[in-house]
């Protein structure tokens, strides 16, 4: 005799047996920019889940300002993030339930570039006249250039510094002589020195033992639920992955460049162009380091620098906003 308990039963195990579970859609944003830096984790977060577990391809979306991005993830809008650390830090230290678990990349490929006819030192920065252009005052560029000032005892104070927008209108603005010194992509500051007197004055990745620019965020509630911190250490072990093959395998990322960066010439780029981007992210900047830089103490060492910016007030941490235990157990799944 059927019961009515297993009639029920029966419906509910059914569908389970007769099919497999949908594969899960997550929602992601990212940086609207796509360099060479960016390209593991877009492999990651695009197609590499898809190989860690059921997922499908992601409902992914991009956004030119990451601090929009931020945004959208304290108001549970999306269910990971890849945003810039400064504007994750002030979130979270203003009450936010913002948690870093990884890191998009480690380091930073962006150089400052000077007019050498003018400043030679970053002392020369103080002098009256002379104008250093980022994009927008409190966010990671600024800190990097307010960073680098403190660690050579300069006071920010005493330069002149103005918001300019993105790196095509500061490299135009340099290159009329209206400023002295600009945040760049690496590859253009060697563009740039074909066209004058022009010298790089900070490299990021000289000037700071660590430092995070892009970080993997999600929303704390939201982390809770045991099938999300899955899904954060599924990501991460596929941008470990990715992270590996960008670094040993050249063919790979040029590949992988040329699918995923937005330049529009990148699908033409010959290798020679690719590998000078390759051997700088791989040798000199090393940004995509195994395992991911994930120290908390390390990421408080930022805090002075954030001050400084404006970024977070006083009394600021990273502890209770960076999650290690995540991009730790990645890790552990690759031996």
């Amino acid at each position: 005799m059927l019961t009515r308990r297993l009639a029920i039963g029966a419906g509910l195990s059914a569908p389970f047996v007769a099919r497999a579970a949908e594969p899960r859609v997550l929602k992601i944003m990212s940086n609207a920019n796509v360099a060479g830096i960016h390209v593991p984790g877009n492999v990651a977060c695009r197609e590499g889940m898809q190989q860690t577990g059921a997922y499908g391809p992601p409902d992914f979306s991009r956004l030119e300002k990451q601090s929009a991005i931020t945004q959208i993830l304290v108001g549970g809008g999306i269910d990971i993030g890849d945003t810039d650390t400064p504007s994750a830090c002030a979130a979270a230290n203003a009450g936010a339930n913002i948690k870093i678990v990884g890191q998009f990349y480690a380091s930073v490929d962006l150089v400052f570039t000077a007019d050498a006819d003018k400043v030679r030192s970053l002392e020369d920065l103080t002098k009256p006249g002379i104008v250093a252009g980022i994009n927008t005052p409190g966010d990671t560029v600024h800190a990097v250039l307010l960073g680098a000032l403190m660690k050579h005892g300069i006071d920010p104070a005493r330069v002149n510094i103005v918001a300019l927008g993105g790196s095509s209108a500061r490299m135009r603005a340099l290159l009329a002589h209206r400023v002295h010194l600009v945040p760049i992509h690496a590859d253009q500051a060697n563009d740039i020195a074909t066209q004058g007197n022009y010298k790089v004055l900070i490299q990021p990745w000289k000037e700071f033992e660590f430092w995070s620019n892009e970080c993997w965020a999600v929303n704390g509630d939201w982390l809770k639920k045991p099938e999300n911190q899955r899904a954060v250490v599924d990501l991460l072990e596929a941008q470990l992955r990715a992270n590996r093959s960008a670094t040993t395998d050249f063919n790979w990322f040029a590949a992988m460049f040329r699918k995923y960066s937005n330049d529009r010439d990148a699908a033409k780029w010959p290798d020679d162009r690719i590998r000078g981007e390759w051997e700088l992210l791989t040798k000199e900047v090393q940004a995509w380091p195994a395992p991911m830089p994930m120290d908390i103490g390390e990421f408080n060492k930022l805090i002075p620098i954030y001050e400084k910016a404006g970024i977070v007030g006083p009394g600021a941490s990273f502890d209770k906003i960076v999650e290690p235990r995540f991009a730790e157990e990645a890790w552990k799944r690759l031996g």
